[in-house]
Parts: structure tokens; sequence; C-alpha cells
């Protein structure tokens, strides 16, 4: 989640010591390398994400050479064997990768990204073989499949509706957007600081995009690669506490938090911590103020404003991942563990929006794959005896 600010100093870096930049850009290439070449698929993802937040840098194209070679992988791969699901993780990189080069410094890129999402499109739209075991509301034989929502096919739909727009891209930080603050000279006229603001770059020195080759074959790497569902215990409400389907911020924002749960899972503590604060990690305005009751949303509604309540998507991330087909990433207590210091950090945002996801949950238990359910059962178990089995026993 800090992968734009974090770029933004870069950026800043860069107009006020350019030869300092060039070390930083040299050493994310080498790991963005290292990771594509051993398969290691999520933080190469993450890496080329920092690139690209940095596109206003390079000489060039910059990334879109990268991210053309990925996708001709993924052509091979998905040549080869209808239920390959790598080549689909390989996409799913491109997609997460365009948004934020198109919301970076750089412009004038639109028609480099509308050439890939054309191409994209047969990948990303086609429903995978694999869908149907990994679906959490499995359909019953004769049912219709194609209300499943692939979270691959999702996002290629959204960017399309951005480029559409323009690349709004609304969720997106923009840090570098703010001016850079140059130092007032002394009054008693201190040359050097004049000399300083004098020698501040109009425009910022550009440098060579790094060399990533992408290996052929490429790796599938050391984690198990499935198309993936999306998947929302916070659907069909009368009001939208977390993005909709139809905007970009439901798949973006998901990918930074879920990202965040998995990668961070040595530390509980801190991962909760994120999760609570993901409305710092965005936009202003994405978000309402923590711990507004849905009543209030509800009661005093503003088309203007948005109704997304940071603990429900914070919630909602933690479920899909505890909630995950075929297997989670972690050891399911891990995630039991995130959503219990979660609430105990911030009990009164947290437990209400638990409450909701309890109650979506237990609507629709006939429908959950069976494995679910009893993972649902563990989890909900686990989470009353750690706060005393209160619960409003008397509404039940």
């Amino acid at each position: 989640m800090k992968i734009p600010f974090i770029a933004a100093v870069i950026l800043v870096l860069n107009t006020l010591k350019p030869e300092a930049t060039a070390p930083v850009i040299s050493n994310i290439g080498e790991q963005a390398a290292l990771y594509v070449g051993q398969g290691h698929w999520r933080n190469a993802k993450l890496m080329l994400r920092f690139l690209g937040c940095l596109q206003g840098l390079f000489e060039g194209d910059g990334i879109f050479p990268v991210l053309e070679e990925l996708f001709s992988r993924a052509v091979d791969l998905q040549t080869g064997s209808s239920e390959d699901s790598l080549g689909l993780e390989l996409v799913s990189i491109i997609l997460y990768t365009i948004p934020y080069v198109m919301a970076s410094s750089a412009t004038g890129f639109e028609s480099q990204a509308s050439a890939l999402l054309e191409k994209t499109d047969i990948i990303a739209s086609t429903p995978h073989t694999l869908e149907a075991i990994v679906d959490p509301f499995p359909k019953k034989q004769g049912e219709d499949e194609g209300g499943r929502l692939s979270s691959l096919g999702l996002l290629q739909k959204q960017l399309q509706d951005e480029a559409a727009q323009s690349w709004k891209l609304a969720c997106i930080p923009r840090p570098w957007k703010e001016p850079l603050a140059q130092k007032e000279p002394k009054e008693n006229g201190d040359e050097e600081e004049k000399k300083e603001n004098e020698e501040t770059p109009k425009t910022p020195t550009k440098h060579a995009f790094p060399t990533i080759a992408v290996p052929n074959p490429v790796k599938t790497g050391p984690r198990a690669i499935f198309p993936e569902i999306y998947f929302s215990v916070y659907t069909h409400q009368d009001i939208d506490t977390v993005p909709p389907t139809s905007n970009i911020a439901s798949s973006l924002v998901r990918d930074a938090l879920v990202d965040t749960i998995n990668v961070l899972d040595f530390n509980r503590n801190a991962t909760a911590k994120f999760l609570i604060d993901v409305d710092c990690y965005f936009a202003p305005d994405t978000f309402v103020k923590r711990a507004v009751p849905v009543d209030q949303l509800r009661d005093s509604p503003s088309p203007q404003k948005s109704t997304w309540k940071p603990e429900d998507v914070a919630v909602d991330a933690a479920f899909s991942q505890l909630l995950r087909l075929p297997f989670p990433e972690h050891k399911l207590v891990y995630y039991h563990s995130v959503l219990t210091e979660s609430c105990k950090i911030a009990p009164a945002a947290v437990a209400p929006s638990l409450g909701r996801a309890i109650r979506f949950l237990y609507r629709n238990i006939d429908q959950l794959d069976l494995s679910l359910a009893y993972r649902f059962l563990d989890w909900f178990s686990h989470h009353l005896s750690n706060f005393g089995f209160t619960w409003k026993w008397t509404e039940w």
C-alpha cells in the first residue's frame, strides 16, 4: 500500500539529485528480474508496480516492453493448455500494473495501454476450466454459470471502462502531484541557497529502464496458482459500504489489502494495524470516516460523497482469504488472528462490520461450498471464544 508514496519520494529525489536515483532504479530492476526468473510472481508484480509508478522517469516506452513480453509468454502458456493458470497470473500482473502506470506522472501512454488491453481481453474474458472448483457458491447441475465473477475478467472490464473515461482512476493516490517545496533564500541573501534554487531542473532527468528478461518458458514458482473468483461478504446491501464491482477500486484496494495480509503473515498485529489504516493509503475521499454507522450513511445519503467504509473493505479482504478455494495461502488460524487483532485495535469500527459479514454468511450458508461452511463454523467459534462468547443471543 506504500508503493505510490515511496515512488513519490524517488521522484522528488530525482528532481534534487538525479545521480542518486540511478542506483535505486538499478537495484529495483535487479530485484524484479530475479523474481521474474524464479517465478515469485507476487513479488514481481509489486516491483513492476513500483517501476510503473516511476514511468515518468524513464526514456522511451518505459515499462511497456516488459508487459508486452509477459503477455507473449501468457499466450504461449494458454495455447499449450486450456487448464494452464500461470498464463492467467501473468495477465493479472499486466492488468494490475497498467492503472499505476496511467496514474503516474507520465503522460501520453494511452495508446500503448489501450493496445495492451485489447490483447489481454481474449485471455482475461474467457471463462477458465478450473473456475468451477474455486467458486465459493458452486452451481448445481443445470444451473447457469454465467453469474460467476472471475477476478481477472472483472479487472479487464473495469480497465476498459477506465480507458473510456480518460483513466480517472480516482482511488489511486497521486503524491507526486504535490508541488516540490523549494527552500526560500534567507534574508541575508545566502548565495549558495540562491544558486541551489536556480539549479533545480524544470524537467526530471530521464533514465534508461532497467533490463528485465522474461525467461522462456517461465517458471511456475513456489506458490500453487489457481484462477480467482471475486468474493465479497457485503454484496446485496441497500447501500454500498464497499466499492461495487462496477468500480475499479473494488479490485485495486482488494489487491493491495490481500497482498499486505499474505506478505505480513509473520506479524498479525502489524497486519491488523495496516487493515485498520487502509484509508490512509488511498486518495482522499475514497472512504468515509472510520466507525461511521451504516444507519447514518443510509439516513443522510449524499450522491457526491463515498459511502465506502474502510473497516468493511478490510474485513472483506480478510474473509476473501479465509474462504479462498481450493485452500488459503497460510494456516487458517492466521486469518482468524488477523480478524481478532483488528477487533481488539478498533472494536467500535470492526465489530459492527463483522456482524454484517456473519449475517451474510449465515443467510447464504446453504449455498456456500461445504468446506467453506466448516471453515466459517471454525472461525466463528474461535472468534467468539476470544471475546467471552458475547453476542446478541436473544436476537438469534
